[in-house]
């Protein structure tokens, strides 16, 4: 057999190899996020909840950390700031981070004219959504969505029916790192509300608002 050939095997056989270990790892991933989403719905986990408000910013939230006896299964970050609401949920395997998801939604009001020029006041929120998947605390693949409901609408998208769009996982860091900083939050009295971490997504946010303002 020709030595190129050998190669060409040997490169395919690794490919294919890795790409079925990918699949495996997502497919693991999925069965424990799925396994925590039933423990968590059917309120099997114990659960430390503590609430803040931040003054600075007139900005309100909670941190849920849910516990399967002693093991940390999940992380709950919810707050809101004026008409922009926000919810990170960390999703923990043996002490370690292996999925992020994120929710936001920003509420504004759009007007549009009717019959007899009258106007009408539409309400419209901008949702946002994140998706990181680590192993081994890598990221291996990271998503990001964005669609709008509005209330003139007879039938407005929802989110299974919206696809993901794969993004750069240059902030994958920033999410480990606030993930850290959360953790500190399980044994202690919130003493700054101010320096909580806050959500990656807001970089991304900032652009998909101020451009769907623009276009409305």
């Amino acid at each position: 057999m020709k030595p190129t050939l050998i190669v060409y095997i040997y490169l395919f056989s690794c490919t294919l190899s890795f790409a079925q270990s990918k699949k495996e790892i997502f497919a693991d991933i999925k069965n424990k996020y799925e396994l925590i989403r039933e423990l968590v719905d059917n309120n099997t986990l114990r659960q430390f909840y503590t609430d803040y408000t931040c003054e600075e910013s007139l900005e309100k939230g909670s941190i849920t950390f849910y516990y399967n006896s002693r093991e940390l299964k999940l992380i709950v970050h919810r707050y809101s700031q004026g008409r922009v609401s926000y919810e990170d949920e960390y999703y923990v395997w043996n002490d370690e981070l292996f999925f992020e998801f994120s929710k936001h939604k920003v509420r504004y009001e759009d007007y549009k004219r009717i019959k007899k020029k009258k106007i009408k006041k539409i309400d419209v929120i901008l949702n946002l959504e994140e998706r990181f998947y680590f192993y081994n605390l890598l990221p291996i693949k990271c998503q990001f969505k964005d669609f709008e409901t509005r209330s003139n609408r007879s039938k407005n998208p929802k989110t299974n029916y919206v696809r993901n769009k794969s993004t750069d996982c240059e902030e994958a860091g920033r999410i480990l790192e606030k993930y850290t900083l959360l953790l500190e939050y399980q044994n202690i009295d919130m003493v700054d509300n101010c320096d909580l971490p806050r959500s990656i997504a807001k970089i991304i946010s900032d652009d998909v608002i101020y451009g769907s303002l623009g276009r409305n």
